[in-house]
């Protein structure tokens, strides 16, 4: 089985809607089957900000290959051995958090390109991105990776928003999340995302976004949000949290039983 189908890719270059439901905490394949099934999108399963180990992390892609659901992983950092071993679990693309220059974009795209484009290893046969695995010789499948996994960038800092078309003109970046919490916080105006001042910081990503055709996302989870900022030109949200899901599922649920019962 080929661990890269393209089908991410080709959807991101038809500025598709994408919503993608998050790994956080799952260590269960189970998380996958339900995203699936429920029909998202997309999976992005984290590891900058969870406990999720690389097994389980490739696990977790192995199962969405198997299901033909798209998965990214969100990286921890953007150094090359971090960059490399997550690519050779083979997901359809990462995303790379807490970017601040162009700079460390154009190194970040260096480091996951195969040469000559870039510098990235070619793992040997028994990895996921193996040489041999679907592939009818290794120079197609070098050129396969280096057009069509796709990668992801947050938009989440000070210096981000101040260097937006610095970064979002460096080639090879597909998408652009906002991360909310943080950008709020470079800003100074921490969980204010209602504040007009906030609104018109996003609604420049996306301009410069669709200026240089990178497709713009943001982490929102909220339907009437989502609708707003769909409205605004965005096109990949990250809607759904696996842990989150499952607290206020079970705090729901709670709740409902207690005032069953109270009735009797």
């Amino acid at each position: 089985m080929k661990g890269l189908t393209g089908e991410l890719k080709k959807r991101v270059r038809e500025k598709d809607t994408l919503l993608a439901g998050c790994v956080m905490d799952s260590r269960s394949g189970a998380v996958i089957e339900m995203y699936h099934e429920t029909g998202f999108d997309l999976i992005m399963v984290d590891r900058e900000h969870s406990g999720l180990n690389n097994e389980t992390i490739l696990e977790h892609i192995r199962l969405a290959r198997a299901l033909g659901i798209p998965c990214m992983v969100r990286v921890a950092e953007p150094g090359y051995a971090e960059l490399n071993r997550t690519m050779d679990y083979a997901p359809d693309g990462i995303f790379v958090p807490r970017i601040r220059t162009r700079e460390e974009v154009e190194n970040i795209i260096k480091m996951i390109k195969f040469p000559p484009k870039g510098v990235k290893g070619y793992g040997a046969s028994t990895c996921p991105a193996g040489k041999y695995v679907g592939w009818e010789n290794p120079l197609e499948q070098l050129d396969f990776f280096n057009k069509n996994f796709v990668v992801g960038i947050q938009i989440e800092t000070a210096e981000a928003l101040e260097n937006l078309d610095d970064i979002l003109s460096v080639p090879g970046i597909d998408i652009a999340v906002v991360g909310n919490d943080d950008l709020s916080l470079g800003m100074g105006i921490p969980t204010q995302f209602d504040s007009p001042e906030y609104i018109a910081a996003v609604k420049k990503i996306i301009s410069t976004c669709n200026k240089y055709e990178v497709l713009p996302g943001i982490a929102c989870g909220d339907p009437v949000r989502i609708k707003f900022w769909k409205e605004q030109g965005m096109r990949v949200f990250w809607a759904a949290a696996d842990i989150m899901s499952m607290w206020l599922y079970t705090k729901q649920s709670y709740k409902a039983i207690r005032e069953e019962l109270a009735k009797i």
